[in-house]
């Protein structure tokens, strides 16, 4: 036999095998619901604000004393602006880094902040050994951020700085902790 469990039918008549609430029930729930007026009606009141009009707000007078100082300020304001946005004759016109050069920029900075963290840690005689591959690491950063220089928004210059980096990193603390 198959009892598979069934939701019951919302529009199955009072009684049906598929409605949710026996006969009795229903009626008796049908008899509490009483629809009444309210008490006092409210429109008259709502109307009668309505058609009064608006009264003005009521503000403070300003002190007039400071609207010279407020035209001062707003003229040191227009002129500091001015003299930012406008380069000087003499400098010449400095490009604006790209997202991929600054990350470039603070990866440097963390990875030479690393380096002197651990330049101390690595023992001379482990460090020898592996400056030719150090210097060729350092080599190769250096041809990196040059060719950024020439392409400033290469993603994958910028994955390359970075995978020689953690290279560097690497051999670095292997040289350290050896």
């Amino acid at each position: 036999m198959n009892t598979e469990h069934r939701d019951p039918d919302p529009n199955a008549p009072d009684g049906a095998p598929g409605s949710e609430l026996p006969d009795a029930l229903r009626w008796q729930l049908r008899a509490l619901r009483r629809d009444e007026p309210p008490q006092n009606d409210l429109w008259p009141g709502i109307a009668a604000r309505l058609a009064q009009p608006a009264a003005a707000p009521v503000r403070a007078p300003r002190p007039r004393w400071l609207a010279p100082f407020a035209v001062a300020a707003t003229l040191a304001i227009a002129v500091g602006v001015t003299g930012l946005w406008r380069p000087a004759a003499n400098d010449a016109p400095v490009p604006a880094e790209s997202l991929v050069q600054r990350e470039a920029a603070g990866m440097t900075l963390q990875y030479q902040a690393a380096m002197r963290e651990m330049q101390g840690a690595a023992p001379a005689q482990s460090t020898a050994a592996l400056q030719p591959t150090f210097d060729e690491l350092d080599r190769n950063a250096a041809l990196i951020l040059d060719a950024l220089s020439h392409d400033p928004d290469s993603r994958l210059l910028l994955q390359q700085l970075r995978r020689t980096y953690a290279r560097r990193l690497a051999l670095t603390q292997r040289a350290a902790y050896t």
